[in-house]
């Protein structure tokens, strides 16, 4: 019996087969993604304002805006902002002409034990609310990049100095609810964020209340130059609300009407809510308006397409 003659595969038939094999993969996660996967969820915001009482106000005024909360406010988280918050609270404006002055409430890191969180030092101090937060957006950072590369390299001025990879002098440091990141390397130096800035960071720590204090394009907003290392927490949904209308805190603040020019113009954001959907985000009808003193009356606009770590 003669013996059947074996084939061989050709460079060529071998060159066909594994881009048979491409395409095929890749049509398989196109048809995953398109009518398998989970429809992704929306954040949907939803919110307003109303005037705070102040002594100049009038009694009419403050019925008719007290009706008018009434009547459209929805469930949700409700965010009061007064004038006793003028100097004080995560949302406090600290300048050149305007050193903070609010409340100290330290913490340090030597309670930390996230190995995710890398201080420089585990006496750098910060506000004691920022703690977890910060915890958890290393943690995400980690798990998005693999592995924890960033140290929190300083969090006041106090705690640099003229040898220190940041010398410029940031007035937001003093308020404590910021912090300044430095790259560790492979070889294990800190090298600092001078002109580049770490994306994922700036992409994503608004999800857990934390925002680019001084961006590039905001200079003139902010009257202090590009520091892409520096990071502030202003709450989850103040930094939803900023992300989602490219805000620096002093374009918000001035959104609000909060300067520490114009105390009396300090209002409370009422029936802000965030909650997640499936559907197309749009605002409902009966809170497409809301009033406003010293402010114009024009719809919220907060519609996030990325999910924050909590409702």
């Amino acid at each position: 019996m003669s013996k059947r003659k074996q084939r061989h595969l050709s460079p060529a038939g071998f060159l066909l087969a594994l881009v048979l094999l491409i395409v095929g993969i890749f049509a398989l996660d196109a048809f995953y993604r398109v009518f398998l996967q989970n429809v992704p969820e929306n954040i949907v915001g939803v919110g307003g304002f109303a005037s705070t009482p102040s002594a100049s106000d009038t009694s009419s005024a403050g019925e008719e805006n007290a009706d008018t909360t009434e009547a459209t406010q929805p469930s949700g988280t409700v965010l009061q902002l007064t004038a006793a918050d003028e100097a004080n609270g995560s949302l406090i404006l600290v300048d050149a002409a305007h050193p903070y002055a609010g409340a100290q409430a330290w913490t340090d890191f030597s309670a930390v034990t996230d190995t995710n969180v890398k201080p420089r030092d585990t006496s750098l101090q910060m506000q004691s609310e920022i703690a977890e937060p910060l915890c958890s957006l290393f943690d995400a950072y980690a798990t998005a990049n693999g592995y924890a590369n960033l140290q929190v390299y300083s969090t006041l001025d106090t705690t640099l100095s003229s040898t220190s990879i940041y010398t410029n002098v940031l007035p937001d440091r003093s308020s404590g609810y910021g912090f300044d990141i430095g790259l560790i390397t492979s070889t294990g130096e800190v090298v600092p964020y001078i002109t580049k800035r770490n994306e994922w960071m700036v992409a994503n720590s608004w999800e857990y209340g934390f925002i680019l204090r001084y961006p590039s394009d905001k200079t003139e907003a902010t009257g202090t130059p590009y520091a892409p290392h520096h990071f502030r927490y202003v709450g989850k949904i103040h930094a939803a609300i900023m992300h989602e209308n490219n805000f620096c805190l002093e374009e918000y603040l001035d959104y609000l009407g909060i300067t520490p020019w114009n105390p009396a113009g300090w209002h409370i954001l009422t029936a802000y809510s965030l909650t997640r959907s499936t559907t197309s985000p749009q605002m409902p009808a009966a809170l497409q308006q809301f009033p406003c003193r010293k402010m114009r009356s024009t719809p919220f606009p907060v519609t996030t397409a990325a999910a924050l770590s909590s409702p």
